[in-house]
């Protein structure tokens, strides 16, 4: 068991224990405590900055997890219930239990909870099914967090309770990310108050907080600006001061009516019309008033909307795209590599998957672990051949804060910790230094990493899979590679054949990618000639499926008017197919003057338009080309209509 499974097990034990010296018997079905109406009515009013700032989250958090069968809990620092949101069928199991407005869950009243048990350690936790104290708890899931002021002090818990099968990590995750916004939310209005009080003081603080802020007059002009807001929009303050502020954010009139009659602007999406500026950000507004409420001016915060993702993101997880069934091909070949991946994908074994590059190692890697038992879990790649060897440990095993220079503050999980139950998949394991594939071994037969600057270890499940396109035996025989690394990776092999040698898929790939390419590019999906056809399925690909796919974008991109398959200036680049033209082309001797591409199809359309006797319509569709590039081809030669 690692640490922190004993950790959490002793935690569970040490409530238990305090449960039964509380009295708690485990056939109790209700609250010990619950206060009456009047009661109610008292403490919610008492409570009602915490409410003011937790309900709009909690309504953004409910959202999130709607018909998921989950209730959202909003508790005080002592426990008491202040507000119960959820699914109408787990909402009603719980006023059953009186799980209500005015309930206390704290240890001393029922027990061991997620609830309580948050209050009682400081920290986010998760209680499942036995680990909660009384009978009828058991089939609960819980994961509550602790909300704190700016003195690091409790002012409440937010919970999330669902049905013990539904029981999921994440959803701590979500928790977390739901205290800190009203965390955010408590700081921002602090910064508020202590603007109206001392400006030089509020300047200060704010300098150093981690969010951009503008200070706006009652002219809609910007009057300062903080560093934080200079750095994450790349501006300097001179460009910002004294401009107006919907010249940056075009919100601002429709903001502003908004926050004078009262009604509240918080972690609003929007964007900033700064030049190189392409970033999301959460936005709050809030005037700024005397003590007597006269409105000074107002306050813009804002920060990057990706920094609460990437919260989101640590907790939840990375996640694979691809199935088995993505993979597209009936040829012999690659049914025989995709049955056999299959079998191997539910195991916990090492695998090295190898082939040459372009032909979808990655894809078969996201597939093996959708098929794995991991695929509820990250699925978390790197590759091994784009990061400098300087930065390679760091990626993998993380780093402590000040580790070295350039150290991001409060340190950063590497790849291997990130991947922690699931799967981390090593592309380009090839291209790894002699020096990492040391540490990479150790990693992997310890099941542990130790962070670079950290002397403890940590303790970690992850499923390595691992891609090269080069021949690694011949890398170990030359000194490249080390043997016993190569032997703990290439544990399950798996070969990919090239596009040359399952030819039998070709036309079924140049199907879906003229789709996905004319769907992404916003065009029609391209005629292939049946010439071109023919050479496509007669050219070898060196660069196997991602040239295919790079061709097909090309043909796209031109409306299917290309020649050929390989790369040519003469051949590739002269945007038309003409048959006539290809004739001129062929026809030409060395007793005949040569002729330009321009000429030359220039001739072809005089031809084929007095062949035709003039009719356009039947000239473009011999030609190939639309009526529109016809028209545009003959004024361009100057040849009459």
């Amino acid at each position: 068991m690692d640490n922190a499974n004993e950790l959490h097990r002793q935690t569970i034990d040490a409530s238990h224990e305090r449960s039964r010296r509380f009295g708690i018997m485990r056939s109790q079905r209700f609250p010990g405590r619950v206060l009456d109406q009047e009661e109610v009515a008292q403490h919610l009013e008492k409570s009602g900055q915490l409410l003011d700032l937790a309900l709009p989250v909690i309504k953004q958090l409910y959202e999130a997890v709607k018909g998921s069968g989950y209730i959202i809990v909003l508790t005080d620092e002592a426990g008491c219930i202040l507000h119960v949101t959820g699914d109408d069928e787990v909402l009603d199991e719980a006023q059953r239990l009186n799980m209500v407005t005015g309930a206390y869950m704290a240890e001393e009243s029922i027990g061991t909870n997620a609830m309580g048990l948050a209050i009682k350690a400081d920290r986010p936790v998760q209680v499942n099914a036995t680990e909660h104290f009384i009978d009828v708890y058991h089939r609960w899931t819980c994961s509550a967090a602790p909300v704190h002021n700016l003195d690091n002090e409790i002012m409440g818990t937010i919970n999330l309770t669902g049905h013990a099968s539904d029981v999921h990590p994440h959803t701590l995750g979500l928790v977390i990310a739901a205290t800190q916004a009203i965390e955010s939310r408590y700081e921002s209005n602090t910064i508020q108050q202590q603007l109206a009080e001392a400006n030089q003081y509020a300047f200060t603080l704010m300098n150093n907080l981690a969010f951009g802020v503008f200070a706006i007059d009652m002219n809609d002009e910007i009057h300062w600006v903080n560093d934080p807001a200079c750095r994450t929009l790349n501006i300097r303050r001179l460009h910002l001061l004294n401009r107006p502020v919907a010249e940056f954010f075009k919100e601002w009139p429709k903001v502003k009516r908004k926050i004078l009659i009262g009604e509240t602007y918080l972690d609003e999406e929007g964007h900033f019309n700064v030049e190189g500026s392409v970033e999301k950000f959460l936005v709050n507004a809030y005037p700024i008033k005397t003590p007597e409420n006269e409105v000074l001016g107002f306050m813009l915060s804002f920060r990057e909307y990706r920094r609460m993702l990437n919260l989101v993101n640590k907790f939840a997880g990375s996640h694979a795209r691809y199935t088995f069934n993505d993979i597209i091909g009936i040829s012999t070949p690659i049914q025989t590599v995709i049955t056999y991946a299959r079998k191997v994908a539910t195991g916990p074994s090492s695998v090295l998957i190898t082939g040459e590059s372009g032909t979808g190692k990655e894809v078969f890697a996201q597939a093996i672990h959708n098929a794995s038992t991991r695929h509820d879990s990250p699925f978390i790649a790197i590759n091994c051949g784009a990061i400098s060897t300087t930065l390679i440990e760091s990626e993998l095993f993380g780093y402590e804060d000040g580790a070295f220079t350039g150290a991001r503050k409060g340190g950063r999980p590497g790849k291997f910790e990130l991947a922690d139950k699931g799967t981390l998949f090593l592309d380009e394991i090839g291209e790894m230094p002699l020096e990492m594939q040391v540490k990479l071994l150790r990693t992997i037969q310890e099941g542990s990493v130790t962070r670079i600057g950290a002397d403890k270890d940590i303790k970690i499940d992850v499923r390595i899979i691992a891609a090269t396109n080069k021949n690694l035996a011949e890398e170990v025989r030359k000194g490249r590679f080390r043997l016993d690394l190569f032997y703990r990776l290439n544990v399950i092999p798996l070969q990919i054949p090239p596009l040359r040698e399952r030819r039998d898929d070709i036309r079924a790939l140049v199907k879906f990618f003229l789709k996905q390419k004319a769907q992404s590019l916003g065009k029609n999906i391209p005629y292939l000639s049946p010439t071109l056809m023919e050479k496509i399925l007669d050219y070898q690909w060196p660069g196997n499926i991602r040239e295919l796919e790079n061709f097909i974008e090309k043909a796209v991109l031109l409306d299917g008017n290309i020649l050929h398959v390989t790369e040519s200036p003469v051949e590739d680049h002269t945007g038309f197919n003409t048959l006539e033209t290809r004739e001129a082309i062929d026809q030409t001797t060395d007793d005949q003057p040569l002729m330009s591409l321009d000429e030359a199809e220039r001739e072809a359309i005089i031809r084929a338009v007095k062949k035709l006797q003039g009719n356009i319509s039947k000239t473009a569709k011999v030609l190939k080309i639309s009526r529109n590039t016809l028209y545009l081809k003959m004024k361009k030669y100057g040849i009459p209509f």
